[in-house]
């Protein structure tokens, strides 16, 4: 099988989560090992990178919703073909964007204070890509030793963590000042944007509440500047 990769989430320490898109009938498909993705997999020692093509090898389908797009592979049998164009990139993106979060997520998305989840094991879906018909805003939260990135969707009613690892660096510890500056002054020029979109695995927000796959924001895709991609480590410079 083979994908072109459109999102990278950054994970715990040491570890990803990757997915992309078939670039015929545009499905989204997970590559899976059964437990976490180390981030060696990523470039430069590994395959994977946004706007790359990635040659899975041999795959095992192991849909469980709403997590259908998750496929088995092996490392070893996995190599990048390079990278496509930026135009196409933005092509591909574009045909598969969806015009709601119900398109992608079904009627079973919940909301709550601004967050959007998936009750546990429903949903058609657990990835996506969402053309937001509205505005769209960048924020970095400082909650002292912690700082995130947030996507803010006022249209939806929405404020979601965004987990893109192009808006991070220092092995994704950190926030991407220069990025996230050239981002937000491209959204401010009201730059054409993409969401790639995603829900979790099972969390519990309080002791006494139940799991939910909670709704978040894997990849802030800009017409700009669709072939962003991951910096080498060390790299401080904007590409």
């Amino acid at each position: 099988m083979r994908i072109l990769i459109t999102h990278v989430t950054r994970m715990a320490p040491g570890f990803c989560c990757v997915a992309g898109i078939t670039e015929g009938d545009h499905r989204h498909v997970r590559p899976t090992l059964g437990r976490r993705l180390g981030t060696e997999l990523l470039v430069p020692g590994g395959p994977f990178d946004f706007g790359a093509l990635v040659e899975l090898g041999r795959v095992v389908p192991e849909p469980s919703p709403p997590e259908v797009e998750d496929h088995r592979f092996d490392p070893a049998a996995t190599r990048q073909l390079g990278h496509v164009s930026a135009e196409r990139l933005w092509q591909v993106l574009s045909e598969s964007a969806a015009e709601t979060l119900a398109d992608i997520f079904g009627e079973e998305m919940e909301r709550r204070g601004g967050r959007g989840f998936l009750p546990l094991g429903t949903g058609p879906a657990s990835l996506g890509c969402y053309r937001p018909a509205g505005p769209v805003d960048l924020v970095l939260r400082d909650d002292g030793d912690k700082k995130s990135l947030r996507i803010r969707l006022p249209g939806e009613g929405l404020d979601l963590s965004l987990t893109d690892a192009r808006y991070f660096q220092d092995a994704f510890s950190a926030p991407d000042m220069s990025r996230i500056a050239r981002a937000q002054a491209a959204l401010a020029d009201g730059d054409e944007v993409l969401l790639g979109v995603g829900v979790g695995r099972p969390f519990a927000s309080a002791p006494d509440q139940p799991e939910v796959h909670w709704l978040q924001v894997n990849a802030l895709h800009l017409k700009s500047n669709p072939a962003l991609r991951l910096r080498a480590p060390g790299e401080h410079e904007q590409p």
